[in-house]
C-alpha cells in the first residue's frame, strides 16, 4: 500500500512548504527581538527628530512642542510689534483659499510662516496680494509652497507688466512718466530688448522684466548704476589738464586747427559738404511740379 493517494497532485497549488514557513517565522521573531533591544539613546533620537521637525499629532494638529514653539515665537512676535502684521497675512490668505489654507499650513501659523508675514513691507504685501488675486482670475487657486509666496511678494503682476510694454513700446509716454523699473530699462536695456524675437515678444519680455525688477526694487540696481555714473561724470569734467590740452586750445583759438595736412582734407570734405545741393521738401517737390503742370497747360492753350 502507498501513501500516493495522500500526495498533492499540483505543489504549486500548495504554496510555500513547511520549512519555508517555519524560516519565514524565524526572520519574524529576530526583528521583533531586535526592536526591543533597541538602545534608549537611539529611541531618544527619533522622538527629537519627531520634534525638531514639527511632526504633527494625528488629525493635521501640531504636537504639543511644535505649538509651544509657536507661541513662543509668536510672544517675541508681538513684543517687537509684528504680530498684528503676521495675523493679517494670515486672515488674507485665509479670506481667499479657507480649508486650502489650512490643510496645507494647519490651523494656525508656525514660525516658518511667521518669520515670513514679518518679513513683508507694505510693498511686498501688495504684490503678494495682487498676484494671488490674478491666480484667482486664471483658476490657479493655490500657490503650491512658502517659497512660492515668497517668490509672488518679489515678483510684478501681469498687469504691472502690461503697463510697462505700453509705457515703453506701444504708446510711449514722456521719460517723467516713467516708473523706476520702465525708466531703468529704457536707460540701460533697450539694447537686449530689441534682440528679442517679433514672435515671441510678450513672453520674453516679461521673463526679463521679472528679472529687472527685482534689480531696482530689492537690489536698487538703478540708484548705483545712476550712481557710478555720476562719480564718472564728475572724474572727466575735473580731468586735470595737460600740455597738449592747452596747446590744443590755443591752436582752435588762433584759427590754426586746420594748418596741416589732416586739416586740408578735413577743410575740403566741410567744402564739398557745403556745395552739395539742399534736399527739398516734399510740400515744394509738389509745389514744382503744380508750377510745371500749370505752365504746361497755358502753353498748350497759347499753342491752340
Amino acid at each position: 500500500m502507498t501513501d500516493d493517494f495522500n500526495r498533492p497532485k499540483n505543489i504549486a497549488d500548495v504554496g510555500v512548504t513547511f520549512e519555508e514557513r517555519l524560516a519565514q517565522l524565524g526572520k519574524l521573531s529576530k526583528q521583533s527581538r531586535d526592536r526591543e533591544q533597541l538602545p534608549a539613546t537611539q529611541g531618544n533620537r527619533v522622538s527629537n527628530y519627531q520634534q525638531n521637525t514639527n511632526v504633527s499629532a494625528p488629525g493635521g494638529y501640531p504636537s504639543r512642542t511644535a505649538k509651544s514653539r509657536n507661541e513662543q515665537a509668536l510672544e517675541e512676535y508681538k513684543k517687537q510689534g509684528q504680530s498684528k502684521q503676521i495675523l493679517k497675512v494670515w486672515a488674507m490668505l485665509l479670506q481667499a483659499f479657507d480649508s486650502k489654507m489650512k490643510h496645507f499650513f494647519g490651523e494656525e501659523p508656525d514660525v516658518h510662516f511667521m518669520k515670513f508675514a514679518a518679513s513683508l513691507t507694505p510693498e511686498s504685501y501688495k504684490r503678494l496680494e495682487d498676484n494671488l488675486l490674478e491666480r484667482l482670475d486664471e483658476d490657479r487657486e493655490w500657490p503650491p509652497s512658502l517659497v512660492r509666496l515668497r517668490q509672488l511678494a518679489n515678483s510684478p503682476t501681469k498687469e504691472t507688466m502690461y503697463k510697462a510694454r505700453q509705457n515703453l513700446f506701444h504708446n510711449p509716454v514722456p521719460i517723467s512718466e516713467l516708473d523706476r523699473v520702465e525708466l531703468f530699462i529704457k536707460k540701460y536695456k533697450m539694447k537686449e530688448v530689441k534682440s528679442f524675437s517679433d514672435r515671441y515678444f510678450e513672453s520674453e519680455f516679461n521673463r526679463k522684466y521679472t528679472q529687472w525688477f527685482r534689480e531696482v526694487v530689492l537690489d536698487d540696481m538703478d540708484i548705483r548704476l545712476n550712481e557710478e555714473r555720476e562719480r564718472v561724470q564728475t572724474y572727466l569734467d575735473n580731468e586735470p589738464v595737460t600740455e597738449n590740452d592747452r596747446h590744443r586750445e590755443e591752436m582752435i583759438a588762433s584759427g590754426e586747427a586746420f594748418n596741416n595736412k589732416f586739416g586740408e582734407q578735413i577743410l575740403k570734405m566741410i567744402r564739398e559738404k557745403n556745395s552739395e545741393p539742399e534736399e527739398l521738401t516734399r510740400e515744394e517737390v509738389e509745389r514744382i511740379e503744380q508750377r510745371k503742370l500749370a505752365d504746361k497747360i497755358r502753353q498748350d492753350i497759347g499753342d491752340a
